[in-house]
């Protein structure tokens, strides 16, 4: 990926709550969770099915602590 491309990824997923927060192509917080992943070393699908995968293991943690 570049830049270019995280920045529309971040665009993507604001349409479903989901805030990406990025430093050039490192994602640095996944809805104020922290990340450390570097975009620059994914393809735009891989990248969006391991934010999901992110989102799902963080949903799974928060349900447990319910």
């Amino acid at each position: 990926m570049n830049e270019n491309e995280l920045q529309k990824l971040a665009v993507a997923f604001e349409k479903y709550n989901i805030k990406i927060e990025y430093n050039g192509l490192m994602i640095t917080k996944i809805n104020r969770q922290p990340a450390q992943l570097n975009a620059g070393t994914y393809m735009l699908d891989q990248m969006v099915e391991l934010i999901c995968r992110f989102m799902q293991n963080q949903i799974i943690k928060d349900i447990w602590k319910m």
